[in-house]
């Protein structure tokens, strides 16, 4: 179970329980990645609002593990619990009834790590802080003005697009040595270059080059796709 099938295409089955704005993003995200997504909520108007972006949209208890059950939630190979963070009670019934239908990924949010092990205790697998997450990533983006994207990887090193810090603008990687000062690997450094095109006009057009020279020169509108901890990378980037 935990997929369904369409033709000769394996689609993966995900419930969404709860479609505030939280939930209901994570639902058309899903289903946008090629999911099928069953969102479910009390509330009828957040139902309707989603029930033709995603594959099934069921106004229902979501505490009621038979009313779960009829409507295909032990299909999921992974549920995500989105009620708000204040209804903890729901949140804890809708994870039990989850996990007695043997849904084996459970994602729930929580506000605390109060919750969070509360949680834990009823079956989720794996615990969110939303609104902490997002005010941590835009006070990083802040703080580290040089940092223009970055992803956490489960090891939980980060691969980072990164402008560098002043001093090492000039030098080349080899003469910069970021990975024996700062632990940092490089696996790529995207370049605009100026050209003029068949009408004689100046155009600008971005390159990528996966596999940098180790004598490259390092320039100051250059953006470095780097691999390192989080702290390290705050020590490379550009902070002006």
């Amino acid at each position: 179970m935990g997929q369904g099938s369409f033709g000769d295409c394996v689609v993966k089955v995900f419930v969404v329980i709860g479609l505030g704005q939280f939930g209901k993003h994570v639902a058309l995200s899903l289903q946008d990645g090629g999911g099928e997504v069953l969102a479910i909520d009390q509330d009828e108007r957040r139902v309707e609002s989603i029930k033709d972006d995603v594959h099934q949209a069921v106004c229902m208890n979501a505490t009621d593990l038979e009313a779960l059950r009829a409507v295909g939630a032990a299909k999921a190979q992974t549920a995500v619990v989105a009620v708000g963070e204040n209804d903890l009670e729901a949140g804890v019934v809708a994870c039990a009834a989850l996990s007695d239908l043997g849904v084996a990924h459970i994602i729930v949010r929580a506000a605390n790590e109060l919750q969070a092990r509360i949680l834990e205790r009823v079956g989720a697998t794996e615990v969110v802080y939303p609104e902490r997450q997002m005010g941590e990533h835009i006070a990083r983006s802040i703080l580290m003005s040089g940092v223009i994207e970055q992803v956490t990887l489960s090891t939980g090193q980060m691969v980072a697009q990164v402008r560098m810090r002043r001093d090492l603008v000039g030098r080349t990687l080899k003469d910069a040595q970021l990975r024996q000062r700062f632990s940092i690997n490089v696996i790529g450094i995207q370049r605009k270059h100026q050209y003029v095109d068949d009408n004689g006009v100046n155009q600008w057009e971005e390159t990528l080059d996966g596999n940098p020279n180790p004598d490259e020169v390092i320039q100051e509108d250059d953006v470095v796709i780097v691999v390192g901890s989080q702290a390290q990378i705050e020590l490379i980037a550009r902070n002006d």
